[in-house]
């Protein structure tokens, strides 16, 4: 049997957080996880870092650049920052890329149980990684399962997916220009 294929998506918070229950989950059981990221940056100071040192069994690999910020490099907040993207199209293409690969060697080497690809579905609308590569990893699963996270998954992804969740916002503190909470949202 292959393994599943789950998707979070949905414009509402709770894509990654969901994907971060189910690692728990398969580690409590005693399997094997390796979570790889889009966009974030090892350099950024998100919680989701000390996994590996909490739970044994995790490995995890930030491969982003940091935002990506279509057609400018910033983008102003609600809150009234400023989200800066100082990275250039090309290597942010370049990151997905090596992202894809190392995620290609790591279904390669089916020794995990389950695989999260965290933000990979954002790559599609941001135009770094094509549908055919992520239907081309889909093919190499093998018996890993596959949790996919982003915005917007297209139909022909929720067609061949075995779970699907859509994250709605009803709600949310951003839209009162409350800023992000550590411990919370990253």
């Amino acid at each position: 049997m292959n393994g599943l294929i789950y998707i979070f998506t949905g414009d509402g918070k709770g894509k990654t957080s969901a994907a971060l229950g189910t690692v728990t989950r398969a580690v409590c059981a005693g399997k094997k996880v390796a979570w790889v990221a889009w966009y974030k940056s090892d350099s950024w100071d998100i919680s989701e870092k000390k996994i590996p040192q909490i739970l044994t069994g995790v490995d995890f690999y930030l491969m982003g650049k940091g935002f990506y910020i279509k057609g400018s490099n910033s983008k102003t907040l609600k809150t009234g920052g400023k989200v800066i993207d100082t990275t250039t199209e090309t290597d942010h293409k370049l990151a997905a890329q090596k992202a894809l690969e190392k995620v290609e060697k790591i279904l390669t080497s089916q020794k995990y149980f389950l695989l999260v690809c965290d933000e990979i579905v954002n790559t599609l609308a941001d135009g770094l990684l094509d549908l055919s590569d992520i239907k081309n990893l889909i093919k190499k699963r093998g018996q890993t399962h596959l949790i996919l996270t982003g915005r917007n998954a297209p139909q022909e992804l929720i067609d061949q997916s075995d779970l699907v969740t859509e994250m709605k916002k009803v709600k949310h503190p951003y839209d009162k220009g409350i800023p992000v909470v550590k411990g919370l949202d990253f």
